[in-house]
């Protein structure tokens, strides 16, 4: 399955899927019905940029995918606006936060103070 999960083509994720369709029905049925572009790289309907990959090619190049068919100085400037771009939101995001910790983070923090609040402490003798 995770194999099938992380191909980048259409073609390996075929082969994949039919792989787990001979070892197990149940599983490949219940993947297709979950709806493939939820957990598939190939059919993710979304740029993969935000998704992180352990090999950085992979990851830029999911990003220039449609890109290819441009001349050179095209595509370099391309990159720079997209790293442009993706550096300054990144930084917006970062200056906008209040806290040191990321929002998620400070929620989790803050319910666990609550909780905290309304402990009581019986001294033992």
């Amino acid at each position: 399955m995770d194999k099938t999960a992380r191909s980048y083509t259409e073609l390996k994720y075929n082969r994949h899927m039919e792989e787990l369709r001979n070892l197990h029905e149940n599983a490949f049925n219940y993947v297709i019905e979950a709806g493939p572009h939820k957990w598939s790289c190939v059919h993710c309907p979304e740029r993969m940029y935000r998704v992180m990959r352990t090999n950085v090619a992979e990851c830029i190049n999911s990003c220039l995918n449609f890109t290819r068919q441009l001349p050179m100085l095209t595509l370099a400037e391309f990159i720079r606006n997209m790293l442009q771009r993706w550096f300054y939101n990144r930084h917006c995001t970062a200056q906008s936060m209040r806290h040191q910790l990321t929002g998620v983070t400070h929620l989790v923090i803050l319910k666990h103070v609550e909780k905290c609040a309304y402990l009581t402490v019986n001294p033992v003798d």
